[in-house]
């Protein structure tokens, strides 16, 4: 996926979630999020957009902070903190040079992605706390799953946060890609993007996914710290 659909995917999601939380019950327990309703779910992304805007402008890394807002500003507020975030990525160079978490090269490009991607992860949540599973878009979720690999894994052995697998898997997309968790493979799994992404985010239990490992070796790869 190039920048352009990045943006507008994350236009796209973050119009629905803030149309959910304009006409749901903002008292609707998130099942893949269990101590959170959905009001806490829209601070929370509402706040990352901030974050995220704060962290380009200053071009540092900011503390995130989680400001309350009440329930009868919640959409607006939301509406708002996306608008201007996608304002500022659409206005842009997708090739300059700017803070991010992830690896070099550090580009502007990575906050198109990355906000596209938490914004259809959460809208995937906020849906799911109204009784509504729907997968993520084929080649959104595939790029996510990309991701995990790219930035998150390399990210959490970085810092410590998990150890590579000596006994691991291999994730096998649609599209031919294959991505590698552990020293020593002992089989494939494979499945939907959006199913395989919702595992690797632990929004769905690895034993949904096909593979042809042991069972306990895939439930053990996906219950590591591999993205928070």
């Amino acid at each position: 996926m190039v920048t352009s659909e990045f943006l507008d995917s994350f236009a796209n999601d973050s119009g629905v979630f803030a149309e959910l939380i304009a006409t749901s019950d903002l008292n609707a327990a998130v099942p893949s999020c269990p101590e959170w309703q959905l009001r806490d779910l829209a601070i929370h992304l509402g706040n990352v957009y901030r974050w995220a805007k704060g962290c380009i402008e200053a071009n540092e890394h900011l503390t995130r902070v989680e400001l309350p807002v009440p329930d009868s500003l919640l959409a607006e507020w939301f509406t708002e903190g996306s608008v201007d975030l996608a304002t500022l990525l659409r206005r842009s160079n997708p090739g300059d040079e700017v803070w991010t978490f992830g690896p070099h090269p550090r580009l502007m490009s990575f906050w198109s992605r990355r906000q596209a991607q938490e914004t259809s992860m959460h809208l995937w949540d906020a849906k799911s706390a109204l009784g509504i599973f729907e997968p993520i878009e084929e080649s959104l979720a595939a790029d996510g799953v990309a991701e995990v690999f790219e930035v998150f894994l390399p990210k959490q052995l970085r810092q410590g946060r998990m150890q590579s697998p000596g006994e691991g898997i291999r994730i096998v997309l649609a599209d031919g890609r294959t991505f590698d968790i552990g020293e020593s493979i002992a089989g494939e799994v494979t499945g939907s993007a959006s199913d395989i992404l919702l595992a690797l985010w632990r929004r769905v239990p690895a034993t949904s996914l096909v593979t042809d490992a042991d069972e306990r070796v895939v439930e053990a790869v996906f219950a590591r710290a591999l993205t928070s």
